[in-house]
């Protein structure tokens, strides 16, 4: 297991609680390390989505059934588990604050998409079109047994993707119309089409990649670090109208160079007791993104009373930077103490 990756997901899930508690009135103002900040927010999403389709592909090709339902389990555990316990959760937080409450229309809406807005579970929106991705590109693979043609295939994911993106109009006829549960769950998947096919097409290399010499590596984790520092501050192409959100190449390009980066650094050599500390807490990368938004509404709201700031678009939370790594930090300690509970399916749900 690549260590450097292993870091990157747990820097990662500080950027998906920055971007349920961080708000800025115009981001067009940021400066300096700021800039790179904002970005951070919206990077676990591409960079995830990559880094699974590179870890996944090779199941793809061998079109192994049984794989399939076994990731299928393996996905669908945390998704169930987690809207039941949200639910459960939140009608008793209701009982004392009424902004809590929910409906079993929510809890299905939940169950349905994974985006339910009552729940504090919005972000499960991912689990979902990572399903159904998972199951298009297995069906295709399986379907299409060339190596070369997986190729192609991956190439015209990234074709529509894009095509889609870019074509506001068709964006907005599309998804436009839909409901709040159902627009990004629905629309995201054309968002999240060029993340996974080059996903596919770095494992199709990853072989010639784990061979490359030294020189080669550290060369490929510079490029990568100046093409991230090159499009945060210097975006190398128009951003689209954002219809679902996490349209765009500039948003693939800082994912893939930050992939690059952390793949070629030689993390390996760090010291033993550094990549225990590394592999032990990426562990607990999913239960993060699927306990932080719930958590970290309750402490904002029972423990820090903080303000809300109104919207064009609602009400939202705005928290300042000590509160992300406090719960960033709670969230982890919380997976962990959920997987010390007796039996296998209690780290099955935070693991």
């Amino acid at each position: 297991m690549n260590i450097g990756l292993n870091l990157l997901r747990i820097l990662l899930t500080l950027g998906v609680v920055m971007n349920h508690f961080w708000w800025r009135p115009d981001p067009g103002n940021l400066r300096g390390v700021d800039v790179a900040l904002w970005q951070l927010r919206t990077l676990a999403v591409p960079a995830f989505m990559t880094m699974t389709f590179f870890f996944t592909a090779r199941r793809f090709v061998g079109g192994d059934v049984a794989w399939l339902k076994k990731r299928y389990v393996r996905l669908y555990e945390p998704f169930v588990f987690w809207a039941v316990a949200c639910f459960l959760i939140t009608m008793c937080l209701s009982w004392f604050d009424q902004s809590y409450s929910a409906s079993w229309k929510d809890l299905l809406w939940q169950l349905a998409l994974g985006h339910s807005e009552r729940l504090s579970l919005t972000q499960f929106w991912f689990h979902t079109d990572l399903l159904f991705l998972t199951a298009v590109f297995f069906l295709a693979f399986r379907l299409v047994r060339s190596q070369r043609a997986n190729v192609y295939l991956a190439l015209a994911a990234i074709a529509i993707g894009y095509s889609v993106q870019y074509s506001e109009p068709a964006m907005k006829a599309m998804f436009g119309w839909m409901s709040f549960e159902a627009k990004y769950p629905v629309g995201r998947v054309f968002s999240m089409l060029p993340y996974a096919g080059v996903g596919i097409l770095l494992a199709s290399v990853k072989d010639r990649l784990d061979a490359a010499p030294p020189g080669v590596r550290l060369a490929v984790a510079v490029m990568g670090l100046w093409l991230v520092v090159w499009v945060v501050y210097a975006p190398v192409a128009p951003r689209p109208a954002s219809v679902v959100g996490y349209e765009g190449i500039n948003m693939s390009l800082i994912a893939w160079g930050m992939m690059a980066l952390f793949y070629y650094i030689p993390f390996d050599r760090l010291p033993a007791f550094c990549s225990k500390a590394v592999l032990f807490l990426s562990k607990y990368c999913m239960g993060v993104y699927c306990v932080h938004h719930l958590l970290g509404k309750v402490l904002f709201d029972h423990v820090f009373h903080f303000a809300r700031t109104e919207t064009s678009y609602g009400e939202i939370t705005v928290a300042p930077g000590w509160f992300w790594l406090l719960l960033w930090a709670a969230s982890y300690l919380v997976c962990y103490l959920v997987s010390l509970i007796p039996g296998s399916f209690s780290k099955r749900i935070v693991e």
